[in-house]
């Protein structure tokens, strides 16, 4: 399995170009601390998080919450479309559990995941978002993030949003495929 990192300075320009394909972070209506400008300019109902979906199973004791069949959950121009979407929040206690408006830990996207945001699409068998690390990863054969023409494709992408850096891994055929439209004459 090949891991692809833009380390050499030819690789500076693909670095920059795939920062530009990363996440805005979601943040839960009432969620203290959330640090993002947009989450603190914006008005209150572009920080909600709207989900619909066919079933909801609720789990307060594990702290947990899955939507399932045609998923469709909205944040601001932010659009996760998926089979199924699980949401942990963290612990609460045994007399007052864990609450939606509390905090959100991490979203699990699974089944014919879209992600769509910024005239971008992110596409994946799952998609997992982390907050406190401000992580995004996307599984599954032919993960794929698309910007206008460009796009790269693995099997594993992962997006560190605090610092830009991104991973790529190919899997079991060990390949990573970028197509780059660059501005610029390009590597000419």
């Amino acid at each position: 399995m090949k891991i692809f990192n833009f380390s050499c300075p030819a690789g500076l320009v693909l670095t920059i170009l795939f920062c530009m394909l990363l996440l805005p972070p979601l943040t839960v209506h009432g969620e203290a601390g959330a640090k993002t400008p947009s989450a603190e300019t914006a008005d209150p109902e572009a920080k909600k998080i709207h989900i619909s979906s066919e079933r909801l199973i609720s789990n307060t004791a594990d702290n947990h919450a899955e939507f399932i069949g045609n998923v469709r959950a909205k944040q601001g121009e932010t659009l996760i479309i998926a089979d199924s979407l699980k949401i942990f929040f963290s612990g609460g206690s045994e007399v007052e559990p864990a609450s939606p408006s509390q905090s959100l830990e991490k979203l699990v996207a699974t089944g014919n995941v879209e992600i769509k945001f910024d005239n971008r699409l992110a596409v994946a068998r799952q998609a997992v978002y982390i907050t406190a690390q401000r992580m995004l990863i996307l599984t599954g054969p032919g993960a794929m993030v698309t910007s206008g023409d460009n796009t790269i494709t693995g099997e594993t992408i992962t997006f560190y949003r605090d610092d830009g850096r991104f991973t790529v891994e190919g899997g079991s055929n060990g390949r990573v495929k970028a197509v780059i439209l660059p501005e610029e004459s390009g590597l000419e």
